[in-house]
């Protein structure tokens, strides 16, 4: 652990996607505890960036109070990351949607560690780890990386947005942030920027597609407030919109529920009371796991046709 400068600290925007804000009141209590304690004037910093403590750092300035900047030791960037998620994940203030995006991200950081230490190291081991650690299902733990890796790319196109999302101020589904994820960057901001402008707490997929045909629109020629409203008017009056055809869809949706079935799977064989369960029981599952399997081997059968006729 080395000290270093205040004046060299800067911010890395993987570290600072990780930090949840803070509200006025926790911002109000840590600044009192800062001037009544000097001992909580402490700032962390890796390779001469911010961590978890840009607040503590932003108020100390701001009050004009002495504090000890000391610089942690990390291999590289993903182990800081870790550092920070691992650290992030204890707050008690801590949005549910953050606290998925953390896991993901836990789950692509502790990743890269081991692939560079162990190549062969299977993901699905990772997610194990992470889920005894969380108390959670390793199904959960995928679907929540795949929730990161969502974020990360609206997080690229409007930083504020991403946060809002995260925080809880603008509500949108796993599955909603997923097909945001998809749109091109220019449907992203716009999106991002019209929900901001019109202050949207709930965004849904129709209001996705509407702001994305709009913004089409806008591209080619100016449209007046007027007309705006009118269309939208006319959007919100529909009873039914027919979703685009996404061939992959199902097959996705699919994806997400194997991971799950094979967490409850494992979670089954795992438990004290499988080795005791009841002959019926021994039986009815013997018999869905066959039907399962067949239905496996179809489907694989189809693919490695499908594989061959393309290849």
């Amino acid at each position: 652990m080395n000290k270093c400068k205040g004046e060299n600290i800067s911010i890395n925007e993987t570290l600072l996607r990780l930090v949840q804000p803070y509200s006025n009141t926790l911002l109000e209590q840590m600044k009192q505890t800062l001037i009544e304690s000097p001992n909580t004037r402490i700032v962390h910093v890796w390779n001469g960036y911010h961590l978890n403590d840009v607040e503590i750092f932003k108020l100390c300035e701001q009050c004009k109070l002495d504090l000890v900047i000391e610089e942690l030791e990390f291999p590289d960037i993903n182990h800081a990351a870790m550092y920070v998620c691992k650290y992030q994940l204890r707050r008690l203030d801590l949005s549910i949607e953050y606290k998925k995006y953390l896991i993901g991200q836990q789950y692509f950081f502790e990743h890269a560690i081991s692939s560079a230490a162990k190549p062969n190291n299977p993901q699905c081991s990772i997610a194990e780890k992470i889920a005894s650690e969380l108390f959670i299902a390793a199904g959960t733990v995928r679907k929540y990386g795949q929730y990161a890796m969502a974020m990360n790319v609206i997080f690229d196109q409007d930083m504020v947005f991403a946060k809002s999302i995260l925080s809880g101020k603008a509500r949108l589904s796993h599955e909603n942030t997923i097909e945001l994820s998809r749109l091109r960057p220019e449907e992203i901001k716009a999106v991002a920027k019209a929900s901001m402008e019109e202050k949207v707490e709930h965004i849904t997929l129709s209001y996705i597609r509407n702001e994305v045909k709009w913004s089409h629109i806008q591209s080619r020629r100016p449209i007046s407030r007027r007309e705006r409203s009118e269309e939208k008017a006319r959007n919100k009056a529909q009873i039914r919109q027919m979703p685009e055809y996404d061939p992959d869809a199902e097959v996705n949706s699919l994806c997400l529920t194997i991971d799950s079935w094979i967490s409850s799977m494992q979670r089954v064989k795992n438990s004290e009371s499988f080795p005791n369960i009841t002959k019926v029981a021994n039986l009815r599952l013997m018999k869905k796991l066959s039907v399962l399997e067949h239905t496996i081997n179809t489907i694989q059968e189809l693919l490695v046709e499908r594989t061959s006729y393309n290849g």
